[in-house]
């Protein structure tokens, strides 16, 4: 697999982020304006975009999309915790922070957010390590208004010092809530390794520590005196880019946006290239051991490189990283796994910044894989050599660069808020005219230029990470007190790489047999608004529509086997994950060329059986089609892979009571209102004493009976999909059988608890509150309830009372059966002290509820009205909400019609009468918590639920076949 962290990565994570080679390209088009420079986008892209800079040398982006269903807009400043003085680490975090909480033109804490909510939108930040990325969308209609407010962001914003205080809580607890979470102590560790002049070598997130103005630091000023003047010196309109999104002409947003941020001061900052090495010199090559706190095996080797991104045109890592990162015949990871050393791998650019860059390769090992690291490690170098003696690399190139074409030239819509927040990043890096498509613009092969990049992937410039539970350390990072050792690699390591040389069963990749070769569209003999029904017969149904609205060379290819056996048992449950992981991994060397090509496949456990799904380009997927079935029918069963593939679903168990405590809790609340759910520790005990041979018999019962769905939507003719079909039913219809059902659990009218345990000192709970029937009216009124709610509910808890950074709330729906959930982690307050506020909070929201008027409750409705109205944007989308409804058994595809309707036929009164009785009155309540550091404060309200199967017997259910 591609591995990459983009400048775009998430904050303050130094992680190894995967995804299969989809950028690459061609163009047509390009697009003049008055004062604009050109920008060249797709020819199938419908939108209309002009790219100015303003007079204080802000550069902006405009798109003009008349179908869009959302407004949006993207201000990316280059600025961040690159930018952190070393006494208030975490300081450009900090600031993202407050920007939120009030402006001159809008003081209030909260407006900004309660006005995106209350119209539809959505909105966040991130801080990375050179940017500091904002970015909201919103029904088209308030764009204007809501722009008006994000653009006081960067014109006048207050950083109220009572909000300081409060805020920098916040920020604490935040850095908390992932104090166990590997990726950060792993980037603590490197952080601890590399150059400590280098700016990386820093806390990004902050915490109480860095950002505290005592002791020395108190002759520096307040912490609000560092916020005004890191904001002075670097939020500076010339390294500012912004992305807008709307349904206006290209006239009317550069009008919102020269009259809205014209006015952002700009002091003439720039951002130079770091003059540090990331590395000390003479620290290559290192060798580090981590012991992570969960059960992670993993191995990592870095090698510093200098920057790469003014070359995009030819994209010298990503062409090596599809090389190794591949997993077909041949590839390291095809070699690694038939050793029984890996699950799985990624390459590529890892971190990315002004001066340089890392190149990452990343193994994902089994237990065996630890004991033999040093052999693996000699298998990557292979893997490299394999590449620097192969003389005829250029037919990969051009591989790579027609797919690519393919992808950009028929590329499908993004939604508004990621196309703004992705694009105002990229726009510090490229060209006006290359901005759309740089991610995937591969001109012509630089063999040396690949040498070039080449020559850095050696072992004398390596850092090479084993972390796996069994290594032994004599080291802790300061911040997320990770263990670990250090060392320069020995001589012997360095001898044994130095005569690696190459791997006969380590070789470049094959050509690529699913490359789209026919890019024509089929013209429909007749069209239909939803998908028609054509075969209902012999335990199979066939639901076909070609795509009119997003005609284009793509497709999506379904189906859904669904069984009696598949979730009737937790034995059952184990062995139907055991199986389609074994299918899945069986296929992964053929698919994963497919998804090179953008004809990406799925295989999937569900609770009602397995499910397929293929989509891409239409060209190829009866040859993938034909592969998966062949697979299906008969597997091959491998005795090593079913062991490797065992212990890793042992081992994420194991590690389930370290994650994150609302993760915890979110995914217990489910397991309690399934009625065929299975408790882990149920499940892992049974994974411990599975057999192959049992899995094997378990697929002959499973698809001795069985009820197959499938849905064909796309560039198809009716006959491709009546052949398709064909194929399924004679490759998996035996005898059919009767609808398999969904149960859900109806609550009793009393309150339940349940107790999750955790690692964390955070404590965490979630309240839920279920609906007392399926009324689609009574479900409208719970999601305008938590519409109203989920705003001054995260400010009242999270902002106002600082609980923790973990904070929200909303609708819980599952199948028909609606509801409403509030959840809070916190490191400050126990289970007892947050239940207490979740419940003063939605009691005085009662109690005020005449505060609340028809004006504002309409404004309210009319925002969950427009999210549910919304459009999908492209194939996918919308063949994902056809497949939604064969799902739920809407096979009128009309479920969203009919909660519209509902959803316009809610009164105000109603309202009022469903938040009394399902909200206030209602005592069908589960909450779930953990305890955390706070074991004096564990008793919550409801019975408490000790054996999930015990409490789920007696309860009636409602039932969805």
């Amino acid at each position: 697999m591609i591995s990459f962290i983009a400048r775009l990565f998430k904050p303050f994570c130094f992680a190894i982020l995967a995804a299969a080679l989809i950028v690459l390209t061609s163009c047509s088009g390009v697009l003049p304006g008055d004062n604009t420079e050109a920008v060249i986008k797709s020819e199938n892209d419908h939108r209309d975009y002009r790219y100015i800079t303003l007079p204080n040398q802000l550069k902006v982006l405009l798109v003009s999309d008349q179908k869009t269903e959302r407004a949006a807009a993207s201000l990316d400043v280059n600025v961040g915790s690159r930018q952190d003085p070393q006494d208030y680490q975490g300081l450009a975090h900090f600031l993202e922070h407050m920007l939120f909480l009030g402006t001159e033109k809008y003081p209030e804490a909260g407006e900004y957010q309660a006005f995106i909510s209350s119209h539809g939108g959505s909105h966040n930040a991130y801080t990375s390590f050179e940017h500091t990325n904002y970015f909201f969308d919103i029904d088209p209609n308030s764009f204007e208004p809501a722009l008006d407010r994000f653009s006081q962001f960067f014109v006048a914003p207050l950083f109220t010092e009572d909000y300081v205080e409060r805020e920098k809580n916040a920020v604490h607890s935040e850095y908390t809530a992932k104090i166990k979470d590997e990726r950060r102590k792993g980037a603590d560790i490197f952080k601890a390794v590399i150059n400590p002049e280098h700016p990386f070598a820093t806390l990004s997130v902050g915490n109480l520590e860095t950002l505290s103005t005592a002791g020395e630091k108190a002759i520096n000023g307040s912490l609000r005196d560092q916020l005004l003047e890191f904001y002075d010196q670097h939020y500076s309109a010339s390294i500012m880019t912004l992305v807008l999104v709307g349904r206006e002409s290209l006239d009317d947003l550069e009008a919102m946006a020269r009259s809205k941020f014209s006015v952002v001061r700009n002091n003439q900052r720039q951002i130079e290239d770091i003059p540090e090495s990331l590395m000390a010199e003479g620290s290559l090559p290192m060798t580090l051991e981590i012991k992570p706190g969960q059960s992670v095996r993993m191995l990592s080797i870095a090698f510093p490189t200098p920057e790469v991104v003014q070359h995009y045109q030819q994209k010298p890592t990503s062409f090596l990283g599809n090389i190794l990162g591949h997993e077909g015949k041949g590839s390291l990871l095809s070699y690694l796994k038939a050793q029984g050393w890996a699950e799985g791998l990624g390459a590529g650019l890892g971190l990315s910044y002004s001066g340089g860059a890392t190149f990452n390769i990343t193994i994902q090992l089994t237990e065996a894989g630890v004991a033999a690291s040093d052999d693996i490690v000699v298998a990557v170098f292979q893997a490299i050599n394999r590449i620097k003696v192969s003389d005829d690399k250029a037919w990969l190139f051009a591989e790579q660069k027609a797919i690519a074409e393919q992808q950009f030239r028929f590329q499908q819509k993004s939604p508004a808020i990621r196309y703004a927040s992705g694009l105002s990043s990229e726009m510090h890096y490229y060209p006006a005219r290359d901005v759309l498509r740089a991610g995937s613009l591969m001109t012509h092969y630089d063999a040396e230029l690949v040498e070039d990049y080449l020559a850095y992937l050696t072992p004398q410039n390596s850092i090479v990470t084993l972390t796996a539970p069994s290594v032994k350390t004599d080291k802790q990072s300061y911040f997320y007190q990770a263990d670990y050792t250090v060392t320069k690699t020995s001589t012997e390591q360095l001898n044994a790489l130095a005569a690696a040389g190459v791997n006969e069963q380590i070789t470049l990749p094959e050509r690529n047999v699913f490359v789209a070769e026919d890019l024509s569209i089929v013209e429909p003999a007749s069209s239909t608004d939803v998908p028609a029904l054509l075969s209902d017969k012999d335990g199979l149904r066939l639901w076909f529509k070609s795509a009119d609205r997003f005609a284009s060379p793509r497709g999506s290819l379904q189906f859904s086997v669904r069984s009696p056996v598949a979730n009737d048992s937790a034995e059952h449950r184990v062995q139907l994950q055991l199986l389609t992981a074994l299918l899945a991994d069986e296929l992964n060397e053929m698919s994963y060329s497919a998804t090179l090509a953008g004809l990406n496949y799925s295989l999937n456990a569900h609770v009602r059986g397995f499910s397929v799904k293929i989509k891409g380009f239409s060209d190829k997927q009866a040859l993938l089609l034909e592969k998966i079935l062949a697979t299906l029918s008969s597997p091959v069963f491998n005795p090593k892979r079913f062991e490797d593939i065992k212990l890793e679903h042992i081992r994420r168990l194991e590690n389930r009571d370290k994650q994150q405590p609302y993760h915890l809790i979110t995914g217990e609340l489910p397991d309690l209102l399934y009625k065929n759910s299975w408790p882990y520790e149920q499940q892992l005990a049974i994974y411990k004493a599975v057999t192959l041979q049992q899995v094997k018999a378990y697929r002959e019962r499973l698809l001795s009976a069985v009820q197959i769905d499938m849905l064909v939507y796309g560039n198809y003719l009716q006959r491709d999909a009546e052949r398709y079909a064909a194929s399924v039913s004679r490759t998996l219809l035996g005898k059919a059988a009767s609808p398999v059902a969904i149960e859900v659990i109806q609550l009793s009218d009393k309150p339940f608890s349940r107790e999750v345990k955790s690692q964390y000192s955070d404590a965490s709970l979630m309240l839920y509150i279920q609906a007392i029937d399926t009324d689609k009216v009574r479900r409208a009124a719970m999601g305008v309830t938590a519409q109203i709610l989920r705003s001054d509910f995260y400010t009242s808890l999270r902002t106002e009372k600082q609980l923790g950074y973990v904070v929200t709330s909303g609708a819980y729906p599952l199948m028909d059966v609606a509801g409403l959930y509030f959840l809070v982690q916190s490191p400050v307050a126990g289970p007892e002290t947050l239940e207490q506020e979740i419940n003063q909070f939605i009691q005085q929201r009662f109690l005020s509820i005449a505060d609340i008027s028809e004006q504002d409750f309409d404004r309210q409705r009319k925002a969950v009205l427009s999210k549910l109205s919304e459009q999908p944007q492209n194939l996918a989308q919308q063949a994902q909400r056809y497949w939604a409804d064969i799902s739920q058994n809407y096979y009128q595809f009309d479920f969203r019609e009919q909660l519209i309707a509902a959803m316009e036929s809610l009164t105000y009164q109603q309202w009022q009468q469903f938040f009394a009785e399902d909200v206030i009155e209602n005592k069908r309540r589960i909450t779930v918590y953990t305890v955390g550091q706070f074991a004096d404060q564990a008793t919550v309200q409801g019975e408490p639920i000790k054996v999930p199967a015990d409490f789920k017997a007696p309860l009636p259910v409602y039932t969805f076949q």
